[in-house]
């Protein structure tokens, strides 16, 4: 038996669909998807996962439409100033941000700073945000002799347990790649905006039924 995911990867997808659905602009449609989100992480570090990583923004995204990316770093902005501080220090968390901070604007590279005053050991929340899985990987290459100091180097240096990705997709695009190598993914038909503590629930009672070989 698995038991509870010390590791939970997050591929929040679905909030552009969910907003045409619903006929509203997008940046609504983001602003109460990362209020979703806010609500799944606190569910998660209540659930005793350690670490919890978010797929913000990948690298590729930042080549969407301007007007798109303008909702997204509003909403991501709101998220990383007001509503995971919040979560953070309910658990006694800290956030690491793991991706580059090229092309975004000042005010959401200014939350993402303001991040670091949140030192916590109660948890710890990754943010990929123009994050390349590549980009990663070569890095953490650079320098080191063996599998150990390469692994070691990565930015995330925890393998994943479980993913969850909405949306319906069962694709990682990009996320954690060498992380996941043996994670569980778990799809989720709910678009994000839709994904409810109840879903992630059944996906964690699933998760700790199952017995992991990790290849063995």
């Amino acid at each position: 038996m698995s038991g509870v995911p010390r590791h939970v990867g997050v591929i929040p997808d679905g909030t552009r669909r969910w907003s045409r659905l619903h006929g509203l602009p997008l940046t609504e449609g983001y602003l109460l998807a990362m209020r979703n989100l806010a609500d799944i992480t606190d569910l998660l570090l209540a659930s005793r996962v350690r670490t919890v990583s978010v797929y913000m923004l990948s690298a590729r995204n930042l080549l969407r439409p301007a007007e798109e990316l303008a909702a997204v770093f509003e909403a991501e902005s709101l998220f990383c100033s007001m509503m995971l501080p919040e979560v953070l220090r309910r658990h006694g968390a800290r956030a690491e941000v793991v991706g580059r901070d090229e092309g975004l604007p000042t005010g959401f590279r200014d939350a993402l700073e303001g991040l670091r005053s949140i030192r916590g050991e109660g948890g710890k929340v990754h943010l990929l945000v123009g994050y390349d899985g590549w980009d990663e990987v070569l890095t953490a290459l650079r320098g080191a002799s063996s599998v150990e100091e390469a692994k070691a180097a990565l930015t995330v240096p925890e393998d994943v347990d479980l993913v969850i990705r909405t949306g319906g997709g069962a694709l990682l695009s990009g996320f954690l790649p060498m992380q996941c190598q043996y994670a569980h993914i778990a799809t989720v038909d709910a678009l994000f905006n839709d994904l409810s503590p109840a879903d992630v629930t059944a996906v964690l009672a699933e998760f700790a039924a199952r017995t992991r070989l990790q290849g063995l």
